[in-house]
């Protein structure tokens, strides 16, 4: 009886410990996307602006179109004679 009884709790331990080891393991990793960690406050159509600029691809030729600060906008303002 006391075999039966301490192999039960052997079992439950060793389930108990590997789920925690596993659990570690299903962690959501966050999809890092530098242009909106730079540009937090920009919106999605600045954002696709910015990455056509870098790949020198079509991108709107205005201001309000690129995030503030970047260095498309200041081009951008440079041009406009602000």
């Amino acid at each position: 009886m006391k075999t039966i009884i301490a192999d039960a709790v052997a079992v439950g331990l060793m389930l108990a410990l590997t789920t925690a080891a596993n659990a570690d393991h299903t962690r959501h990793h966050r999809n890092y996307d530098n242009y909106s960690e730079t540009y937090p406050s920009a919106t999605p159509r600045q954002l696709q602006n910015l990455r056509g600029y870098e790949r020198s691809e079509y991108y709107e030729h205005d201001s309000n179109a690129v995030p503030f600060g970047s260095r498309v906008w200041w081009e951008l303002k440079q041009g406009e004679g602000h």
